[in-house]
């Protein structure tokens, strides 16, 4: 009896064992594809401009599509502007604004330009960047774009 219950738990550790190897076989690469970083971009920007009420919100750059970048891998942008409704009058006021919603949504400040006036936040879990410009007082322009991922 005791030779049989060891069969079965050596044979239910041989399934174990071969689910897991199919399984690791099957399963998806590393990381989002473009498409699915591209939805957190989106996502977060759209989020961002609930949070500083932002008024004559525009697309101009809806995304969607594949721009490719290297061997079968591809990125996805996404731009909007808008005009802030908040009290700042200034535009690096306004870009502070911005990143600091940003910051809360998990982004790091890759870099600032106050003389510029521009700031570059990075989501490095979410493979994503924004660009945020300020070209006057509460007016404002953010440009998305994902990394180089694979395309499915």
């Amino acid at each position: 009896m005791a030779h049989l219950a060891s069969a079965r738990v050596g044979s239910a550790m041989v399934v174990a064992l071969g689910m897991l190897t199919l399984g690791a076989c099957s399963s998806d690469p590393p990381g989002p594809t473009a498409a699915q970083a591209e939805a957190t971009l989106k996502a977060d920007i759209d989020w961002l401009m609930k949070l500083v009420q932002a008024e004559d919100v525009k697309v101009t750059n809806e995304g969607g599509k594949n721009i490719p970048c290297g061997e079968g891998k591809s990125k996805r942008t996404y731009g909007i502007t808008g005009v802030s409704t908040s009290g700042v009058d200034d535009p690096v006021g306004t870009l502070n604004l911005l990143a600091g919603g940003l910051i809360k949504r998990g982004y790091k400040v890759a870099s600032a330009d106050p003389a510029t006036p521009r700031d570059e936040l990075i989501k490095k879990e979410s493979y994503v960047k924004v660009v945020t410009t300020s070209p006057k007082e509460k007016n404002f322009v953010l440009s998305g774009e994902t990394e180089c991922l694979r395309t499915s």
